[in-house]
């Protein structure tokens, strides 16, 4: 819990400081003043300012800062802010507006000036999210398994609903060929920015179709499930862990052992195996594993709560190309990507707004943005980095909202 707290902090904290820091730099490139440049919220706890330097604790409440800015550490570590002089947030300090406006006050400054200040958060954390997937795909690289055969489909998505089935080959997304599983997963989600998905697959006859799936569909799935529920041929299912006192242990299964199939049932992907157990709670079932070079079959009594308490994960054996990028395709394709992603979340919004879609399907908290921090540092740095830019693009959709108490809702009256 401990280091889910810290990765959480370490999170939010780089994602408010760059926020905060686009309204600070615009305020100060359109001539506002600030008093503060806060990270966390709550008291002070250390800061530093060019009239009384480096100090604990809180400021002289009659200190006179004279234009400058106090760049402080708050005691809460949630949130930050920046205090804007002039202008009316949710402190509701209004004492300013018994004086005549300064010319470097918020309320002096022309319309435009202010929608810019108002909107530099935004801005620059949709700026961090393209220069992280820039930055990754320039310097990492990005892996394609050059498979687009589906091995399996969750029952009831979208995909499956159109008559995907496994063994399909997708050969192309909306006119335009694929020939690798993560570009071809891409420009499917890419394409529910529009009303219709054209996929055309070959089937294990050798018969090509055209299956016609709607966007709406789409998002509802990915909303449901998580994700779009098509898993690639080549995977195999691996036991991470094996607890050897539950039904697993007791059974001789172990850490390292590949899921070859479950009674008659090949098993090829971690959903499709739980689906399975889950669906014989109390039965014995018989786990087809291979350890090493030996093939064993070992009968398992699932427990009544449809558990036999393993972790598993997934190993993917199809032939990989490594592609990097030139900074010119790196930034086009990270804005690309950060585009579709706000559109992705738009229309997540719009099918909650309609009643298409149950807010709880589609927003998790602060619990559970921390842990998916977590587990996604768990994978190491590049996961992490990637979560940390859809977390950025979602605050910047999030605080875009004309809302009260958000950057959208101040734009709003700034447009009144």
């Amino acid at each position: 819990m401990l280091s889910t707290i810290l990765i959480f902090i370490v999170l939010i904290g780089v994602l408010v400081f760059v926020h905060e820091l686009g309204h600070f730099l615009t305020a100060r490139w359109t001539g506002m003043r600030a008093d503060v440049f806060a990270v966390g919220m709550g008291p002070r706890m250390l800061g530093w300012n060019p009239k009384t330097g480096f100090s604990v604790g809180s400021l002289p409440p009659d200190l006179e800062l004279e234009g400058k800015t106090d760049y402080r550490l708050c005691w809460l570590p949630i949130g930050g802010y920046v205090k804007i002089i002039g202008m009316v947030d949710e402190s509701l300090d209004t004492d300013h507006l018994e004086k005549a406006p300064e010319p470097w006050e918020f309320r002096s400054k022309k319309n435009w000036q202010k929608a810019l200040v108002l909107s530099g958060g935004v801005i620059m954390n949709i700026l961090l999210a393209i220069g992280i997937f820039a930055g990754l795909s320039m310097i990492v690289g990005e892996e394609e398994h050059l498979t687009t055969t589906v091995a399996y489909v969750e029952p009831g998505s979208a995909i499956a609903r159109a008559g995907l089935s496994a063994g399909d080959r997708i050969v192309a997304v909306n006119g335009v060929a694929v020939d690798a599983w993560e570009p071809m997963m891409q420009s499917i989600i890419n394409a529910t920015s529009g009303t219709a998905i054209a996929v055309d697959v070959v089937t294990e006859q050798r018969q090509q179709r055209r299956l016609q799936i709607t966007s709406e569909s789409i998002m509802q799935s990915m909303a449901a499930q998580k994700g779009l529920g098509l898993y690639p041929s080549g995977m195999n299912v691996v036991l991470e862990a094996v607890d050897a006192l539950r039904p697993a242990g007791r059974a001789g299964l172990k850490a390292g052992d590949v899921v070859l199939a479950i009674d008659t049932m090949p098993v090829r992907v971690g959903a499709q195996m739980q689906q399975y157990i889950r669906a014989h709670a109390g039965d014995t079932v018989t786990m087809h594993v291979r350890r090493n070079d030996e093939t064993m079959a070992r009968p398992v009594i699932v427990g009544k709560d449809g558990l036999i308490s393993v972790a598993i994960g997934q190993t993917f054996n199809a032939d990989v190309r490594h592609v990097t990028y030139d900074p010119i395709h790196a930034i086009t394709a990270a804005t690309n990507q950060v585009g579709s992603t706000v559109a992705m979340i738009g229309s997540s919004f719009a099918a909650v707004f309609t009643g298409k879609l149950g807010v709880r399907q589609s927003f998790g908290g602060p619990i559970r943005i921390a842990e998916m921090a977590a587990k996604s540092s768990e994978m190491g740095l590049e996961p992490f980095l990637r979560f940390m830019a859809l977390i950025s693009i979602s605050l910047a959709v999030m605080n875009i909202l004309p809302l009260p108490g958000l950057d959208g809702g101040h734009l709003v009256f700034v447009g009144i």
